[in-house]
């Protein structure tokens, strides 16, 4: 490690910006957000400054930045990477963030990628939520052995025309090179009440932070009943998986935008969307748990990075990097930005 990197306040937005050091420039355009919250990471690893980082994500923040920045990053599943100080908890206060909050891995190629995710996954005798569950090496896969599923967007979550035909596009290439490929029929879950959920259990344990308890805290049966409403959709997704390898979907609305006041309306197309939408793709899987790589594919019609996710069930991160490993020729890998 060299050092640390920008951030958004509290790792708070998907901009990386605060009062101490400002805003980060995304290298490919400076006037432009690298996202966030692990925005300083993709920069440096886009501009060569490092050769790879370690972010944080529990709303895209390391995919999502990424995907800005067209660098790879993984989310791991939940519990697979220990969280033990990635969060201070001051004095005696119990450590609050145990759900849907991960550390991966950022980097240039597939091969550093597995090889920092190698190093950091596992118990390390400080996070006892780590599940025991062995670490395999990438496997080489052939892309006819294949079974990708791909949605171009979500029911109700906006995203770029351009972001939706490159998700296209890479699953007619894909199918050109014999692996089995067909449109996804996602579970029949509510997503967008899913991101709702999934914000109240990050209202919930940050509640729980707060060095004072509030006037009424959280009844803990309503904490297991949003504990129950999860096990729901993780289980519906891990249903979803028994018939691919892999979901091939946006990971963000749109590509890096131009610094902004946050909660500004963002264009997509044309047309204003709530801000708030920006990571909903990828908050999905925070929400779920499962495992999500982000990569570089192509660039958009502003010559800006173009990101995609590969998503997979549980614990199979290592199948999911050796799934982008296999898919690299066909989207280019990085690319340097240009002066850098």
């Amino acid at each position: 490690m060299v050092g640390k990197t920008n951030v958004a306040t509290m790792l708070g937005d998907w901009q990386s910006d605060n009062p101490l050091f400002g805003h980060t420039g995304n290298p490919w355009d400076l006037s432009r957000t690298a996202g966030g919250s692990s925005g300083g990471a993709a920069a440096a690893v886009a501009a060569g400054m490092t050769p790879f980082e370690v972010g944080t994500d529990m709303q895209d923040s390391i995919r999502l930045p990424a995907a800005f920045c067209g660098v790879y990053g993984l989310k791991p599943t939940e519990h697979r990477v220990s969280l033990a100080s990635a969060f201070p908890d001051p004095g005696d206060t119990p450590r609050s963030v145990r759900l849907m909050s991960c550390l991966g891995p950022l980097a240039r190629n597939i091969e550093d990628l597995a090889l920092i995710y190698q190093i950091i996954a596992g118990p390390d005798g400080a996070d006892t939520d780590l599940a025991p569950v062995t670490i395999e090496p990438t496997p080489k896969l052939q892309l006819k052995t294949l079974r990708i599923a791909f949605a171009k967007f979500f029911a109700g979550f906006p995203v770029a025309s351009e972001i939706g035909a490159a998700v296209e596009d890479l699953a007619s290439k894909l199918a050109s090179a014999g692996a089995r490929v067909e449109e996804a029929s996602l579970p029949k879950l509510d997503l967008s009440d899913d991101l709702a959920e999934g914000g109240k259990l990050i209202g919930m344990m940050l509640e729980a932070a707060q060095p004072e308890s509030p006037e009424r805290p959280t009844p803990l049966s309503r904490w297991f009943a949003a504990l129950a409403r999860r096990d729901r959709s993780i289980l519906a997704w891990e249903s979803f998986f028994e018939s691919c390898d892999a979901l091939l979907c946006p990971v963000a609305m749109t590509t890096a935008f131009a610094h902004c006041k946050p909660g500004s309306p963002l264009k997509v197309d044309g047309k204003d969307e709530s801000y708030w939408m920006l990571p909903a793709h990828g908050a999905v899987f925070n929400y779920s748990g499962h495992p999500a790589l982000a990569f570089p594919c192509g660039l958009d019609s502003s010559g800006l990075p173009i990101g995609l996710q590969l998503v997979g069930r549980q614990w199979s991160e290592s199948r999911l990097l050796g799934i982008a490993a296999a898919i690299a020729p066909l989207t280019g890998g990085f690319r340097r930005p240009l002066g850098y």
